[in-house]
């Protein structure tokens, strides 16, 4: 998959919504991702999901809209992630700080099924504090507003997962512009790293 160009990758746009940010006691209860290749979407997956005490605290309902009548009847982690390690199975990662996304999801991975997600990965905060330098904010939010792409809820995964593909979709067309087009060379950009090229036009690229 390194070896691939953006035009032949398939990428998975993920997020996910959980009780927390602490991996040791907080639970996911929302998973969106977008399959996309080519400038196509090809699939897409969502499930909301009922944590293991099947209540959401109010300052994460108020937060990210989902109420504990909303979970209730849904799926346990344990039953969505097999459908969901499939879904993402050959595609290169994408998410907006997708470490603490991996954090919780190779957590329950591990605990459940005796696995770690394994897939290359691009962070598109990383990208964007990499090949946006002058941008003062990172956030999915101010990014939308840059690109000028509306967000219709934030803090819900399959929405926000909707505004990062188009946010990837422009990082993506400027890279082109200075032929950065090698999958490997755009997730060492999100690592932080230099991409070796006898003629770079920009100091970051």
């Amino acid at each position: 998959m390194y070896k691939l160009t953006v035009y032949d990758a398939v990428f998975t746009v993920l997020d996910i919504e959980t009780t927390g940010l602490n991996t040791d006691v907080d639970e996911i209860i929302e998973i969106g991702a977008i399959k996309y290749q080519g400038n196509l979407e090809i699939d897409r997956f969502h499930s909301l999901i009922k944590p293991p005490q099947a209540f959401i605290p109010k300052h994460i309902s108020k937060i990210t809209g989902i109420t504990t009548a909303m979970i209730i009847d849904k799926p346990t982690i344990e039953e969505v992630l097999p459908a969901f390690l499939d879904f993402i199975k050959d595609t290169i990662l994408v998410g907006h700080n997708i470490n603490k996304d991996l954090a919780f999801l190779n957590r329950d991975t591990a605990k459940f099924l005796n696995k770690k997600i394994k897939n290359p990965f691009i962070c598109t905060d990383r990208l964007a504090r990499k090949i946006m330098p002058d941008v003062d904010s990172k956030s999915l939010v101010n990014l939308a507003k840059i690109f000028n792409i509306p967000v219709k809820k934030h803090h819900r995964a399959i929405y926000d997962t909707e505004v990062n593909l188009e946010i990837f979709k422009k990082m993506i067309e400027f890279l082109e512009s200075y032929s950065v087009i090698k999958v490997l060379d755009i997730i060492k950009l999100s690592e932080g790293k230099k991409v070796n090229r006898k003629e770079k036009r920009r100091r970051y690229v």
